[in-house]
C-alpha cells in the first residue's frame, strides 16, 4: 500500500538521492533533542535520542513508534519528505540556479528549505 501511494503522491519528484554519501540532521522540539536522521551509504537511519527516550511527555513520531529501535529505510520517510519543497517552486528554481544545478539532492533541500515545517512543529537542523 505504502509503495502504491508513494508512486500516486510522490512529492520527491524531481529530487536524487543525496551525492554526498554521509549526512546528519538533529531533529529537536523546542530545547528536547528528540533523535538523529543520517544518511548511510544507501539508506536512510533514524534514531531517537537518549533524551527523548527518558521523557515521557511527548509521544514517539507516527512513522517510527517504537523509541528505541533503528529505522532504516531506502527511501525517504513522508515525515522528512514533506519538507521538501517542489522542484516546480519559483523559489527552489532560483536556489537550483544559484548553485548551479538542474536538479536537487534531498539533503540540499531538506537543509535549504527544511528547517521548519507547516506540518509538524518539530525542526530540523543539519548536525
Amino acid at each position: 500500500m505504502m509503495k502504491t501511494l508513494y508512486r500516486r503522491f510522490n512529492w520527491l519528484r524531481g529530487v536524487s538521492e543525496p551525492a554526498q554519501v554521509q549526512v546528519a540532521f538533529e531533529l529537536s522540539l523546542g530545547s528536547l533533542r528528540v533523535g538523529t536522521l543520517r544518511r548511510e551509504g544507501e539508506e536512510w537511519v533514524f534514531n531517537y535520542s537518549e533524551e527523548f527516550g527518558r521523557q515521557q511527555k511527548i509521544a514517539p513520531i507516527v512513522d517510527f513508534p517504537m523509541v528505541g529501535r533503528e529505522y532504516r529505510s531506502k527511501q525517504l520517510w513522508p515525515f522528512f519528505a514533506l519538507r521538501i519543497p517542489s522542484v516546480t517552486q519559483a523559489h527552489v528554481q532560483r536556489f537550483l540556479r544559484h548553485q548551479g544545478r538542474s536538479e536537487p539532492d534531498a539533503a540540499d533541500m531538506m537543509r535549504q528549505f527544511g528547517r521548519r515545517s507547516i506540518a509538524n512543529p518539530f525542526v530540523l537542523e543539519t548536525a
